[in-house]
């Protein structure tokens, strides 16, 4: 009998010692997990003059190549960044959203500020933060707003980020010609020919908004997708309202034609910016 109670304790530290270390690998395990599932969503400002555009292009100085290269030079790791949508060579981004899955230990900060050491000066983070659940900068989007500058005047300083279209526009047709777009529809008049047609180049503009500010006309559109070349395609069709080749009505009968043809000629990219990606939460 004496002999039963030390053999029993020691049966009980050796299973408290086995549940001990199965709830510490089971603990490092959910920690590693953890750590792998963690999503980074980034804002990103860039001036778009000197890059071909957003997506990475073979032997092309692009967005995401150099905040991809950023990130290896940062962390010793390759990651494949996803933007909320592509801009084209030239355009701007004000609040570019991109995310990525990574498995660093690397604090919110190395990415929110520490980055910025590795990127060039046209390009710059302006906010990180980790989302424990999944998130897709492109597909967890439910709404972008974009911006084009047209001046009235031509410029030395700064022309790289507007467009003088060389002649004179009233402004009123274009606002009430502007007015057509607001609601769901085929947007195919205003695309790019042979683009990718998903979604049917069918979405919903929520709002249009103008501004003038001393001799710069500012045009903002929010809507929950927009397609290839979309907006640079509206605003050369509402110049050419505004110069009185077309009138508002043209203007809402070629969105209803639903054919490139009967639109106006693709305005310049260094007009257009990227201003803002709105979220859920």
């Amino acid at each position: 009998m004496s002999a039963f109670f030390p053999n029993f304790i020691n049966n009980c530290i050796s299973i408290n010692s086995i549940i001990i270390r199965s709830v510490h690998r089971l603990t490092l395990k959910m920690n590693r997990d953890t750590e792998q599932n963690r999503y980074i969503k980034m804002t990103l400002e860039y001036d778009g003059t000197d890059f071909a555009g957003w997506q990475v292009q073979p032997e092309q100085r692009t967005v995401q190549e150099v905040v991809e290269t950023g990130l290896f030079k940062m962390t010793k790791k390759k990651f494949r960044v996803t933007a909320s949508g592509r801009t084209d060579a030239g355009v701007h981004a004000l609040g570019q959203v991109v995310s990525f899955k990574t498995d660093t230990s690397l604090p919110i900060s190395a990415f929110s500020k520490g980055l910025n050491s590795y990127l060039p000066q046209d390009v710059r983070v302006i906010n990180a933060e980790m989302k424990r659940e999944k998130f897709d900068a492109r597909k967890n989007a439910i709404s972008r707003t974009y911006r084009y500058i047209l001046t009235k005047q031509p410029k030395v300083i700064g022309r790289q980020y507007c467009w003088y279209p060389q002649c004179s526009f009233r402004l009123n047709p274009m606002i009430k010609a502007s007015k057509f777009l607001k609601g769901e529809h085929t947007f195919t008049s205003f695309c790019k020919k042979k683009s990718e047609g998903y979604y049917n180049n069918i979405s919903t503009v929520h709002t249009v908004e103008w501004k003038t500010i001393e001799n710069e006309v500012v045009f903002q559109i929010n809507a929950v997708r927009f397609f290839h070349n979309m907006i640079r395609i509206i605003i050369g069709t509402l110049l050419e309202v505004g110069k009185g080749t077309l009138t508002p009505e043209d203007f809402k009968r070629i969105l209803e034609a639903q054919d490139r043809k009967f639109a106006g000629p693709t305005a310049p990219p260094q007009g257009l910016y990227l201003v803002k990606v709105y979220y859920n939460n």
